[in-house]
């Protein structure tokens, strides 16, 4: 870690008292001039990928389904919600909540955190004790005579 001098210090403490009046001063409510600067684009060069997907989306192309062999291959014959569905229907089908059985909870012993939070929730049951009763005057008299 690099020490800083002095100067850095205080320009860094100059800096906060800057900000701290930009934003009291917003919030009187000064208003901020807009600022005309647009910045230039940036260029990019798109991969042929990206280039093919802007024409279709653009639709320069129009694409047709493909024959194979004089018929429309069986995956595109399809649409996507029918082959979900099909996906679905050959799985085997699902039990009831009410028909499943699980099997017993697996036996684990607590750990001592546990144990000393069951036994700070259990409370200890306090045994009620009469206060001992201070002594009386008449009491008190009969003990300075004697």
């Amino acid at each position: 870690m690099r020490r800083r001098g002095i100067s850095e210090v205080l320009e860094n403490i100059y800096n906060a008292r800057f900000w701290v009046q930009v934003i009291d001063e917003l919030r009187r409510g000064v208003r901020l001039k807009k600022n005309n600067y647009s910045r230039t684009p940036i260029e990019y060069e798109l991969t042929p990928y990206e280039i093919l997907m802007e024409d279709i989306r653009s639709k320069k192309y129009q694409l047709r389904k493909v024959m194979v062999n004089g018929d429309i291959p069986p995956r595109v014959k399809k649409d996507a919600h029918a082959l979900i569905l099909e996906f679905i229907r050959s799985r085997p089908p699902l039990k009831k909540a009410s028909e499943r059985k699980l099997p017993p909870p697996i036996k684990r012993t607590p750990s001592p955190r546990e144990q000393l939070m069951d036994s700070i929730r259990k409370g200890q049951t306090l045994k009620h004790i009469q206060p001992p009763t201070p002594p009386r005057l008449k009491d008190r008299c009969k003990s300075q005579i004697n």
